[in-house]
């Protein structure tokens, strides 16, 4: 994929990112450039806001993979040939003990700052000061030992109390949680799997006549429904349907695939659980039908 012409100015990539990270930027400023969408634009049509976009367009925080995958489509360009890039960025980013935050300075910028007076550090100084303390410590211990033991106590209380602190302050405060990738009518349609929807409750289940189990499913944070079944044969039918009648739909084929686990109506808009119905074909296009609504 090359750039296109009039594309807008980005920050340079800090060069001590990895190397496949930085090709993943690039990747990633390639498909907005073929998108043709401002950053506003695509924060519309991905559900995720400019600023995020501008943070992972400049290299300032690492893009999820739901991004990735949300940008493609946006692009019109196939998902399989950006998220390989995608893995090995991640797992370079991982593996350097990163966070999201953004990264620091260049080796390049900390030699101008030291060669401007940054730092004026003598080596030798450092060393010298060490090992006068370290003599002036040995020989506190060796005449006042009772005294020196007591010191280094309170000195470790003082400097793990407010550690305690903070780390209980951690675990008590409110979960940090992903915005979602879409809510209502945004939802309609989408695949439940690929979205970040990621709070869903059950709301109603049934197992059939012919033993497939069935699922009503309610993401609250999305304002959206789906069905999930374990089927037992192929060529069956599963509908969720909501109050005013709209529906999404699954069909499996006549011969259902052995990795096929689960299989999952799209999306479909809703602000309340009780709204939702599940309609079970045993076989698609014939006669018979088995329904049930959420709360049941």
């Amino acid at each position: 994929m090359r750039y296109l012409p009039g594309r807008p100015h980005w920050r340079t990539v800090p060069r001590n990112l990895p190397p496949a990270y930085r090709d993943l930027v690039s990747e990633l400023r390639q498909l907005k450039d073929h998108s043709r969408l401002s950053l506003t634009e695509l924060g519309r049509t991905t559900a995720i806001s400019k600023s995020s976009w501008e943070r992972y367009l400049n290299a300032k925080q690492f893009p999820p993979r739901h991004a990735v995958q949300a940008l493609c489509r946006a692009a019109q360009f196939s998902e399989e040939a950006v998220l390989p890039r995608w893995e090995l960025a991640d797992e370079a980013w991982n593996r350097r003990g990163h966070t999201t935050s953004p990264p620091g300075p260049t080796p390049d910028q900390t030699t101008a700052h030291r060669d401007a007076g940054g730092d004026n550090t003598d080596p030798e100084a450092t060393r010298n000061f060490m090992h006068r303390t370290l003599l002036a410590a040995s020989t506190l211990i060796t005449t006042r030992p009772w005294a020196t033991t007591a010191g280094v106590i309170l000195l470790c209380t003082a400097m793990l109390a407010p550690a305690a602190i903070i780390h209980a302050s951690y675990k008590t405060g409110p979960a940090a949680t992903r915005p979602p990738i879409c809510r209502l009518r945004s939802c309609e349609g989408r695949d439940p799997l690929t979205t970040a929807c990621e709070d869903p409750v059950t709301v109603g289940s049934r197992t059939a006549a012919d033993g497939t189990r069935l699922e009503i499913r309610l993401s609250p944070s999305c304002q959206a429904g789906w069905v999930r079944s374990w089927p037992t044969h192929g060529g069956f039918r599963i509908e969720v349907i909501s109050s005013d009648g709209h529906a999404q739909a699954a069909t499996t084929p006549t011969a259902l695939p052995t990795a096929a686990e689960m299989v999952t109506t799209t999306m479909i808009a809703t602000a309340h659980a009780t709204r939702l119905r599940c309609c079970y074909y045993p076989l698609a296009g014939r006669p018979g039908r088995e329904c049930f609504n959420a709360g049941s």
